[in-house]
């Protein structure tokens, strides 16, 4: 199936809300996570599973705050940030 005129799986997907429910209660979207392949790639990148599920949730996280990184700059910021957090959940960098 293709989402975003992608063909192939990916480890996390993040579809921002962006609006109020009662009590003004800010919902920021939702994240759909891939277990398996979450499970492949601490492997593949020799990650303690957990710090990989950590690392996704972050990631998808700032996706919903508006972060992306379809270009070397955004990249560069959102990994960054990523870092600091990761950093700050006594977890280590996911990017050198």
């Amino acid at each position: 199936m293709k989402y975003r005129k992608k063909n192939y799986p990916t480890n996390i997907l993040s579809f921002q809300l962006n609006f109020f429910i009662k009590k003004n209660i800010n919902i920021l979207g939702d994240l759909v996570i891939c277990k398996n392949i979450i499970e492949k790639e601490s492997l593949k990148y020799n990650k303690k599973l957990e710090s990989r599920w950590a690392h996704m949730v972050i990631h998808g996280m700032l996706h919903l705050i508006g972060y992306d990184h379809k270009n070397n700059e955004e990249q560069k910021k959102m990994e960054k940030i990523e870092n600091k957090i990761m950093l700050s959940l006594n977890y280590e960098k996911p990017y050198l």
